[in-house]
């Protein structure tokens, strides 16, 4: 049986009751019927944030050819989408 993988970053770490969403959001990807290193999952993931009361709620997904092969993730996870700045 093949392990699947994923490294959870939880960029606003220090956002207590945003990382408690995370870790329940999590749980429930966990125990559902997609394979947690998967795009699905990652968008369910986002959904369920958002649908806890954070509407911007991001998930970036990263993984090489060689990670992708043997079923290993990043999941990066904002609580809103980084905005760039032009002009310094």
């Amino acid at each position: 049986m093949l392990e699947h993988r994923v490294e959870l970053k939880i960029l606003d770490w220090d956002d207590v009751p945003f990382r408690e969403a995370v870790d329940r959001a999590w749980d429930t990807i966990r125990h559902g019927s997609v394979d947690i290193d998967s795009t699905t999952a990652a968008a369910h993931l986002q959904l369920l944030l958002r649908g806890a009361g954070y509407p911007q709620a991001t998930v970036d997904v990263h993984k090489t050819v060689d990670e992708a092969l043997a079923h290993v993730a990043h999941f990066e996870v904002r609580r809103s989408p980084v905005t760039a700045s032009i002009g310094g």
